[in-house]
């Protein structure tokens, strides 16, 4: 008889919402990060082994700008109409009030979280697509905590031999002597 596979525990790394039908997260395990993206009825799950891992690529996206943007300028116009009356108690500024401060907080959230990002992580297969990291910090967050657990799965290399063996690569040139072939 074959033992039973001890269970394996899975720490949350990030979550996040997609257009409010999705619910992204990112679990880390003993030895790979899982995906899964749910909408409710369906899940998906894609499975990254750490010894697999070869990078996080996050390009930063417009998001967070825009709607600072347009927020702010929303904002700035309801400043504008309540500063312009003379009684603060008029209905058309208790409007601007009860409008405004759903606004401002929403605003101030968007600020304090930072920018927006679009992450993928870079595997032999190609890029896979990691919707729960959303915010460079918390990409900034994972690699920090990602870095010592990759390099123990897959060995460290200091960045003179990375260099070197890139320059050998680029030039042609072989990065070790090879071995006379034995007879």
């Amino acid at each position: 008889m074959s033992s039973p596979a001890r269970p394996i525990k899975y720490r949350r790394i990030a979550h996040g919402t997609i257009a409010m039908i999705m619910r992204c997260s990112l679990w880390l395990g003993d030895d790979h990060l899982l995906s899964v993206k749910s909408t409710g009825y369906t899940e998906e799950y894609v499975r990254i082994y750490l010894k697999d891992l070869k990078g996080v690529v996050a390009r930063r996206t417009r998001t967070w700008m825009l709607l600072n943007v347009i927020l702010g300028s929303l904002l700035a116009l309801f400043g504008i109409g309540i500063l312009s009356t003379n009684d603060i108690s008029s209905p058309g500024t208790i409007a601007l009030f009860i409008v405004g401060t759903p606004l401002l907080i929403v605003f101030l959230v968007n600020l304090v979280k930072g920018p927006t990002c679009k992450t993928d992580l870079l595997t032999p297969l190609g890029l896979i697509d990691i919707p729960a990291l959303q915010r460079s910090r918390k990409v900034t967050r994972l690699i920090k905590e990602l870095r010592p657990l990759v390099a123990a799965q897959q060995g460290s290399m200091l960045r003179s031999e990375l260099l070197s063996r890139y320059d050998n690569q680029r030039t042609g040139t072989p990065s070790a002597p090879a071995a006379p072939p034995t007879p």
